[in-house]
């Protein structure tokens, strides 16, 4: 998959960061005191790195990403924080061992999460945190219609991709609770509230149309975006104000390391 655009993710900043924002104070609300050592795991523009920042600002916090332009662009916006190229799990040994690691929007994107989470388990010091959102892609509207799309003969060669690799809840807890002392769940819907349908093509050209798009020649990207497009504009109803809301799932939890 071709890197991030951070520019294009950045689009819409202030929706994409109240998750982030979310897990930092129920984090900061279940921790017995301030972290000493926080690691962001998949920090992308710096934006989930600077509210831990703000929500613990004695801690040693490290932002870590895959990708080049999301690492440059965070540096850009927050020379005052830390930000080191990371590939998760197989580079988290080199970084050492934390208080708190924290993940936003990010896990979905790896895969092999029945050794992806013990990993996670094994950076973290004694007593420390696992904070984690990821989507739940499975209950999107969006992505909803993008699979019946790729079942049309054009598009075909569009089920090759394969995007996501979280688990539905109860797999996940059952991977987490072998390898930490105890587990929180939770599921939030966010109504997001855009312009319109193209907004939700725009919205989706930051993330999980990427893959997509990057496999397409370039000449069957307009055409494809349209096809899609189309689908979108009729899975959502103009509200009163002429916007529409767009329904986001997603499912956060917090993992304890046992004590020793």
């Amino acid at each position: 998959m071709a890197d991030w655009n951070a520019r294009q993710y950045l689009k819409f900043e202030r929706e994409r960061t109240q998750p982030s924002a979310d897990l930092i104070a129920r984090a900061a609300s279940s921790l017995g005191g301030p972290p000493r050592s926080v690691l962001d795991i998949g920090c992308g523009p710096g934006n989930s790195t600077a509210a831990l920042r703000r929500a613990f600002p004695e801690a040693e916090l490290l932002g870590v990403d895959r990708s080049p332009d999301m690492l440059a662009r965070a540096r850009s916006l927050h020379p005052d924080l830390r930000f080191a190229p990371c590939t998760v799990p197989q580079g988290l040994a080199e970084l050492g061992r934390f208080d708190l690691l924290f993940s936003n929007a990010c896990l979905h994107w790896i895969p092999h999460h029945e050794t992806l989470l013990p990993a996670l388990a094994g950076s973290l010091n004694p007593g420390g945190l696992l904070a984690v959102q990821m989507p739940l892609t499975q209950r999107s509207p969006f992505y909803a219609a993008l699979a019946e799309l790729i079942r049309e003969p054009r598009w075909q060669s569009l089920q090759a991709v394969r995007l996501f690799h979280n688990r539905p809840p109860e797999e996940t807890y059952d991977i987490l609770v072998s390898s930490f002392a105890s587990v929180e769940m939770w599921e939030t819907v966010y109504e997001h509230v855009l312009p319109g349908p193209e907004s939700v093509l725009e919205w989706y050209r930051g993330s999980g149309l990427r893959p997509y798009l990057d496999r397409l020649p370039e000449a069957e990207r307009p055409p494809f975006e349209a096809a899609l497009l189309g689908r979108i504009r009729g899975l959502f109803s103009p509200r009163a104000d002429g916007s529409i809301l767009l329904p986001m799932p997603r499912h956060f939890f917090l993992a304890w390391k046992e004590e020793k």
